[in-house]
């Protein structure tokens, strides 16, 4: 079981560990979550998956290499607004994330930062990539090459104009040429916005839903691609 809480709401999958076959997805909006939506979740279920991972995206966060993260977080207050409470480490990549943690947040346990755990599945390759998880307001974006990670960060998008600036400014910032660019876009309404921004890259695709789950006929109708983020981790 894999459970996922963005900024929008909380999504859930249940799918077998050996052979990827999903058993069940779902998505509740976040002004239906209670206090413990992660308890929630798996009380629904009359017995728990001998796997459960959970991870949250968290608002006020800032990702760094390890080995550059001060021990005094009060340099996070100019940065975020408020002073991290809670470190978050990827042994697998050797980076911190650094977050504000809500009071309620605070309490659960064995809840794991979203941007560290999408990261460790996002291998480094040979070619300049930008991957974006669409969320109903926001959007997740992630910008690796054949040698580091260079940024992970949670940006505004309510329309597909937005996502094209984002990209376009990301692209610029990173000094990566656009026409050998590559961008992999998933989520809420992701076959309109990569349709929307495919004119001006060199490569826009999907999430290659296979690669994490076997989808039966069965769900057919229901557009896993938008759940991305949910399917990596």
């Amino acid at each position: 079981m894999s459970i996922l809480r963005e900024q929008d709401g909380l999504s859930f999958l249940v799918k077998n560990s050996t052979t990827t076959q999903l058993y069940m997805i779902g998505y509740i909006p976040s002004s239906e979550l209670s206090v413990a939506p992660f308890q929630e979740v798996q009380s629904f279920f009359p017995q728990i998956p001998n796997k459960v991972i959970m991870a949250s995206d968290y608002r006020k966060s800032t990702l760094l290499p390890k080995a550059l993260m001060p021990e005094n977080l009060e340099w996070t207050s100019h940065l975020l607004g408020d002073k991290a409470n809670k470190i978050f480490t990827s042994e697998q990549l050797e980076y911190q994330a650094a977050a504000c943690l809500t009071q309620e947040e605070i309490k659960e346990e064995n809840v794991e930062h979203n941007w560290l755990l999408q990261l460790e599945k996002m291998s480094l390759s040979n070619e300049q990539k930008i991957w974006v998880d669409l969320g109903g307001r926001t959007a997740n974006f992630y910008a690796l090459d054949s040698k580091r990670v260079h940024m992970a960060n949670s940006l505004p998008v309510a329309s597909k104009e937005d996502l094209l600036y984002h990209l376009g400014n990301i692209a610029e910032q990173l000094k990566w040429n656009r026409e050998t660019l590559h961008i992999e876009v998933s989520g809420v309404g992701h076959s309109a916005y990569r349709s929307f921004v495919k004119p001006y890259f060199f490569k826009v695709e999907g999430i290659k839903v296979a690669k994490y789950v076997h989808v039966s006929s069965a769900m057919n109708d229901v557009d896993i691609a938008s759940f991305g983020a949910l399917l990596r981790i």
